[in-house]
C-alpha cells in the first residue's frame, strides 16, 4: 500500500478515486510550498511504506502514476520536454505539465530531511506564496540527490517503457552514463554515438550473410544501450528534468536509426545482387537460416514480388512507426482523464509487450532477420504494430470521450504549410477541425486504393484538393475531445498520397523510402518545437504538408515524378541536417553534467 500526498489545498474528488483504484491507502493535501513540505517530513517519519507526492490535482496523468506505482525503488515523473513551455505560460504549464515522486520506505528518512531543508530555503526566500508545485518537487528531487538517493526517472515520451528497455538496457545504460559522466561528456554525445553505430549496424544489414547480420546486431544493441545511456545522462540534472532540445536530441537519433535499419533490410534483398546470382527465396526477402522453408507461403507474396515488394513493407513499417509516434506525442500533449487500458498491475507486463515500443521492435528485427529474412521482419513489424496501434487508440479515445480540452499547441502539431494558414483564415478558427480532416483521408485513400494511375492528368490533383478540406480548421485551438487526433490524421493522408502517387508513377521505392523518412522526421521536428513552446505558424521552409502534395502531384502530372521526388527529398534531408545543427544542435552547447555522474546509489537520478 502507498500513501499520498498532494500538493494543493485540496485533493480533487476524482483524483481521491483515481489513486483508491490504484492501491493507495490514504490521500492528503498539503500546501505547494513550506509547510506542505513539512507535512511531508512529518508523514514520512510517521509511516513505513512507500509515500507517493503529487503535483497537483490533475497534473499527473494515470499513466504515469500507474508506472510510478508499479516500479519499485524511489521513482519520479517530471513532465519532461515541456519546461520551456510552461516557464512562459504558467497556466498551460499547469494545464500540460506535473511531477510526481514514489519514495521507498528505505529513503523515508533521507525524505523526510530533504523535505525539512527545502522548507526552510523555501522559508527564508520568502517565496512560500509564490511557490508553486513543480518547482517544489524539483527541488526537492535535487535535495534527495544530494543526500545519496537514487531517484529514477521516467521517460515522458511515447516511446520509452518497454519490458527489454527496462530489464536488459537500462542497467547497463546506467553504467554508461556513469562513464560518460566521469569524463564530461553530454548527453548529445552518447546520442550520436548511438546514431553511429545504428548507421553501422544498418550497413551490415545490408549484407546477406549471416555473420554479417549477427554483427549488425551487436552494433544495434550497443546503439540501443547507448541511446539510453543519453536519457539517463538527460535526466541527471539536479531537478531531474530533461530539456526539450535533448529530448529531439534522443528521438530524432532513435528515429533515424529505426529508419536506417529498415533501409538497409530492404536494400539486401536486391541492391547489388544480378539476377540469377541468389537464390529465389533471398530475391524474394526470405533470406536467413529458414528463410526457404516460408518461400511458398502467402508471406512470399506480401507486398509484392521481389525486392519492390519489400521495399513497399518498409515503407509501410516505418509510416506506421512515424504515425505511432505523432499520436503519442498529441496524446501527451492534450490533458484527459486519467486511467489505464488494464487497470490490474498485473496485466502490466502484458500492456507493455502489446505496445510494441522500441526495444521490442529492435529484439524482433534481430531475431526475424537472421531466422527469416527482412520480408517477414517487416511483416511481423506491421501485424504487431497494427495490433498496437489499435489497442492503444482504443483506450485514448476512450478516455478522451466526452472531455472538454484545452489545445496545449496542438495546432503546431499539423505541419501547416502557407496555403494552409492562408485557407483556413476566412474559417476564423471556428470550423472544428477533425471532420474535414477525415473526409479528406477518406477520399485520398479511396483513390489510392482504387490507383492513382488511373487518374489521368489533371484529376491526379483530385486527393490533394479534397485533404485541403482540413485547412478550413488551421486556425483553430484544437480543444475537441478528439482533436489530438487531427495531426497523425492529416500525416496519414500525405502519406498515403506520397507512397500511393510514387508507385503509380514508377518512382523506385528506395527513393519513395527515403522522401517518407524526411517528411516524417519534417513533421516530428515541427511536434517537437510545438512541445516546448517553439513552434512555428506556418512551416515556409518545409513546404508544409499540403505543399509537399502539390509539388508531388503537379510533378507526377508534368511526367517528373521520379526527379521531383528526388528534389524533394535532398532539399528536406538538408533542411532537417541545417536545423539539427544551427537550431537544435546548438542550443545543447550550454548542456552541463554533474561530476560524480549518474553512480548507483551516488544520489544522481536515472531514467527508468
Amino acid at each position: 500500500m502507498t500513501v499520498a500526498l498532494v500538493l494543493a489545498t485540496e485533493a480533487d474528488a476524482g483524483l481521491r478515486i483515481q489513486l483508491a483504484a490504484l492501491g493507495v491507502r490514504k490521500v492528503d493535501a498539503a500546501e505547494r510550498a513550506g509547510p506542505g513540505l513539512l507535512t511531508i517530513a512529518a508523514t514520512a517519519r510517521a509511516v513505513a511504506e512507500r509515500v507517493l507526492i503529487c503535483g497537483g490535482d490533475r497534473a499527473v496523468p494515470e499513466e504515469a502514476l500507474a508506472r510510478l506505482l508499479g516500479a519499485g525503488g524511489t521513482v519520479a515523473f517530471t513532465g519532461a520536454g515541456r519546461r520551456g513551455r510552461a516557464a512562459r505560460e504558467p497556466a498551460a504549464g499547469a494545464r500540460s505539465a506535473g511531477s510526481a515522486l514514489v519514495v521507498d520506505p528505505r529513503d523515508l528518512d533521507a525524505l523526510a530531511g530533504a523535505a525539512e531543508s527545502v522548507a526552510a530555503e523555501s522559508i527564508a526566500a520568502g517565496s512560500v506564496a509564490a511557490s508553486l508545485a513543480p518547482d517544489a518537487l524539483d527541488a526537492l528531487l535535487g535535495e534527495l540527490a544530494r543526500r545519496g538517493v537514487t531517484v529514477r526517472m521516467l521517460d515522458a515520451g511515447p516511446d520509452g517503457e518497454g519490458a527489454i528497455a527496462r530489464l536488459l538496457a537500462d542497467p547497463a545504460a546506467r553504467d554508461v552514463a556513469s562513464w560518460a559522466a566521469g569524463r564530461r561528456l553530454a548527453p548529445s554525445a552518447l546520442y550520436g554515438i548511438s546514431l553511429g553505430l545504428g548507421l553501422v549496424a544498418a550497413v551490415w544489414f545490408s549484407e546477406l550473410a549471416i555473420r554479417a547480420k549477427a554483427a549488425a546486431i551487436v552494433a544495434l544493441a550497443a546503439s540501443f544501450v547507448a541511446g539510453r545511456a543519453g536519457a539517463v545522462l538527460a535526466a541527471s540534472r539536479r531537478d531531474g528534468r530533461v530539456k526539450p532540445i535533448v529530448d529531439w536530441l534522443g528521438a530524432a537519433a532513435a528515429m533515424l536509426t529505426e529508419f536506417a535499419v529498415y533501409a538497409g533490410l530492404a536494400a539486401s534483398t536486391g541492391l547489388g545482387h544480378r539476377p540469377g546470382a541468389v537464390s529465389p527465396a533471398v530475391a524474394a526477402g526470405l533470406g536467413g537460416i529458414f528463410g526457404g522453408n516460408v518461400l511458398h507461403s502467402a508471406a512470399a507474396s506480401w507486398g509484392g514480388a521481389g525486392s519492390a515488394g519489400v521495399w513497399r513493407l518498409a515503407i509501410a513499417a516505418m509510416v506506421l512507426v512515424g504515425l505511432r509516434r505523432m499520436t503519442g506525442l498529441c496524446y501527451d500533449c492534450a490533458p484527459r482523464p486519467s486511467g489505464r487500458l488494464f487497470p490490474r498491475s498485473a496485466k502490466r507486463i502484458v500492456e507493455q509487450v502489446v505496445t510494441l515500443p522500441a526495444g521490442e521492435r529492435l529484439l524482433s528485427i534481430a531475431v526475424t532477420a537472421v531466422f527469416f529474412g527482412p520480408r517477414v521482419t517487416f511483416l511481423v513489424l506491421l501485424a504487431w504494430g497494427a495490433l498496437a496501434t489499435g489497442y492503444v487508440l482504443a483506450g485514448q479515445l476512450a478516455r478522451s470521450k466526452g472531455l472538454t480540452m484545452h489545445g496545449g499547441g496542438l495546432a503546431g502539431y499539423r505541419g501547416d504549410g502557407v496555403l494552409s494558414r492562408w485557407f483556413g483564415g476566412p474559417a476564423q478558427g471556428r470550423l472544428p477541425p477533425l471532420l474535414p480532416v477525415l473526409v479528406g483521408l477518406f477520399v485520398t485513400c479511396v483513390l489510392a486504393a482504387l490507383g492513382l494511375g488511373n487518374l489521368p492528368g489533371i484529376l491526379l490533383l483530385a486527393p490533394v484538393v479534397m485533404m485541403m478540406l482540413a485547412t478550413l480548421g488551421a486556425r483553430h485551438p484544437h480543444d475537441g475531445p478528439a482533436d489530438w487526433l487531427v495531426p497523425p490524421l492529416l500525416q496519414t493522408g500525405e502519406y498515403v498520397f506520397l507512397v500511393a502517387l510514387g508507385f503509380a508513377s514508377r518512382v523506385p521505392a528506395a527513393l519513395i523510402f527515403a522522401l517518407l523518412a524526411a517528411v516524417i522526421l519534417r513533421h516530428h521536428d515541427l511536434a517537437y518545437r510545438a512541445r516546448c513552446g517553439l513552434g512555428i505558424p506556418a512551416d515556409v521552409l518545409g513546404f508544409g504538408w499540403e505543399g509537399r502534395m502539390l509539388l508531388a502531384a503537379l510533378a507526377a502530372i508534368a511526367g517528373l515524378a521520379t526527379l521531383a521526388y528526388a528534389v524533394i527529398s535532398v532539399y528536406l534531408w538538408l533542411l532537417f541536417g541545417w536545423d539539427f545543427l544551427s537550431g537544435w544542435l546548438k542550443a545543447t552547447d550550454g548542456d552541463t553534467v554533474d561530476r560524480d555522474g549518474p553512480r548507483r546509489g551516488s544520489g544522481k537520478a536515472t531514467a527508468a
